[in-house]
């Protein structure tokens, strides 16, 4: 499963790194911790969310049925 959304907050873009131990992202700019709904959780954003972005993940057999002459590279 993926999730997209805009990593602005407040005009400032963050740049994320996930945390195995507290199954959850941490913000490289302010430390701050978000689960995977997009919530800040704890630190300095805490209670911020970030905005959802629409987003398709498909399948290749999707792309194959609607794409038939679609080349495959090796």
């Amino acid at each position: 499963m993926a999730r997209v959304f805009d990593s602005s907050v407040n005009g400032q873009t963050l740049i994320f790194q996930y945390n195995f131990t507290t199954n959850s992202f941490t913000d490289k700019q302010t430390g701050s911790q978000w689960d995977f709904e997009g919530k800040s959780i704890e630190g300095p954003l805490k209670g911020k969310q970030l905005v959802r972005l629409p987003f398709d993940e498909g399948y290749w057999f999707e792309w194959a049925a609607f794409h038939p002459g679609t080349k495959v590279y090796s």
